[in-house]
């Protein structure tokens, strides 16, 4: 077996590798209908079923023929796609393929190319030889519906390290590797498809999520403090609609100390989907005001993912780099700006219940657009509570309680569970609490907070349950689970 071939892991039918967690990580997720044993029994039948057909190939749909009742198709084709990129199935395979009479592959009526033409993949191409045997490159439908290359597609998210400077080298966005100059002489109907299809992948790549790198020791570009206060508003923001929410931190930065100190949240207004969020100038104005008379600067920004990752898209590092550069300090070109992302779902393997809350930094590194990376911070103000930080996050909840877009928070967290979005959120924002405050903290949500919530946010009637104190009294998450304390060390 070459090197080209060697499995990217150790096979073991009774476990699951941490590169198979990383791979399909929707069955990972803490999701009802896709859990870790189901994802255990479809690869263990791929894999058997693989080894009873080699050395053919191993389809889809056989590989779906004994796979009853193990959910969604596309969730298991994901699997199939996975551990065949991953050389545990189809490694060497033989594709069979629907024979001609000639005994060469179909062709497409000839259309006037040129040599000075991209080459057509469906010209003629002897049957049985390597290139038959490869096909077409082709393009699959991720999680959200974009269409992705499928060597570039694994359990349902497309491989994205290297998106910035993919991005960076398709500055034309168009698919053909081939310049402008190469394809001048081709007829008009490809490049008007050429270019339909640039603008397409210019949509679907600004929404592609970048996993963010990890600094070396020693080279933070500056440490980061926040504040309970800010976190559980940021966190309470991020819970109280179906769309993205997006606001301003103020604080302050200490060159001296190489800290940048996040001490309040400006929830502002925006346009926004559940996949991209504008902010209204007006609230930007407003916000800076308000920092100004508090003798506070801005030092981020932040925003939600409603439905996926605390990963930034290309569109969120492309703004966060846009920030810095407005932030950029003469006396040393240190960028004192974080970007916060706040994902209600929260992280695999997370505290349940509990926000996934990330804070990312863009580096140059050589690409034009930059290259996102994590930076860990610490939580400050966690042992006390203040009567003026509720009442501001009451104010944020009567200011949405009219949206059209809030979110209905008598739902189940997770359809198999009973569990709602507001025990959910109640247990969400009390992690970010030391031990001592929390009593303190459930007494002023359950005077200022949960009446407004069950009142305007609770439209279905099942959230109220009758029980309104196991809200406040809803078990928090340990303090090895809260990701306050899993982030408070560098």
């Amino acid at each position: 077996m070459d090197a080209d071939t060697l499995p990217l892991f150790d096979l073991d039918l009774a476990t699951v590798s941490e590169v198979e967690r990383e791979g399909c990580r929707e069955f990972f997720a803490g999701k009802a209908n896709k859990t870790p044993e189901r994802y255990m029994t479809i690869r263990n039948y791929m894999v058997e079923a693989w080894h009873a057909v080699q050395p053919l190939y191993l389809t889809k749909i056989k590989a779906r023929a004994g796979l009853r009742n193990c959910g969604d198709v596309n969730a298991i084709g994901r699997i199939h796609t996975f551990l065949e990129h991953a050389h545990i199935i189809n490694v060497g395979a033989q594709r069979t393929r629907r024979s001609q009479p000639n005994g060469t592959r179909r062709r497409r009526p000839a259309t006037g190319d040129s040599d000075d033409e991209e080459p057509d993949e469906w010209r003629s191409v002897p049957s049985g030889s390597a290139a038959s045997l490869a096909g077409r490159r082709r393009r699959v439908r991720d999680d959200e519906g974009n269409w992705v290359y499928q060597d570039e597609y694994y359990g349902g998210r497309v491989i994205a390290h290297d998106v910035v400077e993919r991005r960076a080298d398709d500055a034309d966005y168009s698919y053909s590797d081939g310049s402008d100059e190469e394809h001048e002489g081709a007829p008009a109907h490809k490049r008007r498809r050429r270019a339909l299809n640039g603008a397409r992948y210019q949509v679907q790549s600004e929404f592609r999520l970048v996993p963010c790198r990890a600094f070396g020791e020693g080279l933070l570009p500056f440490r980061v403090e926040v504040s309970a206060a800010a976190l559980a508003l940021m966190d309470l923001h991020a819970h109280l609609m179906d769309t993205e929410v997006i606001g301003l931190l103020g604080g302050t930065y200490d060159a001296g100390e190489g800290v940048v100190r996040v001490e309040v949240a400006f929830p502002c207004n925006s346009t926004s989907t559940t996949t991209e969020c504008e902010m209204d100038p007006a609230s930007e104005v407003d916000a800076r005001r308000v920092f100004s008379l508090q003798d506070r600067h801005v030092v981020g920004w932040f925003h939600s993912h409603p439905t996926f990752d605390a990963m930034p898209s290309v569109r969120d590092i492309h703004n966060q780099h846009a920030y810095q550069a407005l932030c950029r300090r003469a006396a040393d070109s240190v960028e004192p700006f974080v970007g916060f992302i706040v994902s209600p779902p929260g992280a695999a393997g997370g505290a349940y219940g509990v926000s996934d809350i990330s804070v990312f930094y863009v580096v140059a590194d050589g690409s034009p657009e930059g290259v996102p990376y994590q930076l860990p911070y610490v939580v400050t103000s966690r042992d006390a509570v203040s009567t003026e930080a509720v009442d501001e996050m009451a104010l944020l909840v009567e200011r949405h309680a009219a949206m059209e877009h809030r979110v209905d928070l008598a739902r189940r967290f997770r359809r198999s569970e009973a569990m709602t979005l507001l025990e959910k959120l109640v247990i969400s924002m009390r992690s970010h609490w030391d031990d001592e405050a929390r009593q303190h903290w459930d007494d002023l949500v359950s005077r200022r907070l949960r009446p407004l919530l069950l009142e305007h946010y609770c439209r279905s009637g099942s959230g109220s349950g009758g029980s309104h104190s196991e809200l406040a009294n809803a078990a928090p998450p340990t303090a090895q689970e809260s990701p306050s304390s899993s982030e408070a060390s560098e």
